[in-house]
């Protein structure tokens, strides 16, 4: 298996109740939910770090703050600053807006041109070894993975939930 990014629409009830739960039940009640379907949830795999790398040509185990393509992948406001706890952060519904309208501006023609699997190497980015991939194959994960979160934040600020973002 390895580390996998899923991300999960929870309600304002929901997200108060995850908030107030130490980091261990939190893992174990994010689970529960995702089993559930109560909420829709999708995941994109282990592209995220990569992703993350080929958007703000730094890995995702730096985000930048305030970079809303960053906030997409990682989310924003963590729930533990325990740095051995499980990584799972959430984006409240009224900050979604800013990272749809920054997901929006991407011209991934520009990307694609710019890219050099290397970079992924240069920034030891996870899973280990993906820069070896085929390019064109890679930029077609990258797409399929942005377009996809790209609906899935559209869909929950439509539906006024927050995102609930796990990299488990």
């Amino acid at each position: 298996m390895g580390m996998i990014a899923e991300y999960l629409m929870v309600d304002e009830e929901t997200l108060d109740y995850l908030i107030d739960l130490d980091d261990e039940d939190l893992t174990d009640r994010i689970f529960e939910i995702e089993e559930s379907k109560k909420f829709l949830s999708i995941d994109i795999d282990k592209i995220w770090d990569a992703l993350h790398c080929f958007l703000t040509n730094v890995s995702a185990t730096e985000p930048i703050e305030d970079n809303k393509l960053s906030e997409a992948i990682v989310g924003i406001n963590t729930f533990s600053e325990d740095e051995d706890a499980d990584f799972i952060s959430f984006t409240e519904n009224d900050e979604i807006k800013g990272i749809i309208d920054e997901m929006e501006k991407i011209d991934f023609d520009i990307l694609v041109a710019n890219f050099d699997p290397l970079i992924l190497k240069k920034n030891k980015v996870y899973p280990k070894g993906i820069w070896d991939e085929n390019k064109e194959q890679l930029i077609k994960e990258f797409k399929a993975a942005f377009d996809e979160l790209l609906k899935f934040y559209k869909k929950a600020l439509e539906t006024q939930h927050h995102v609930i973002v796990s990299i488990l």
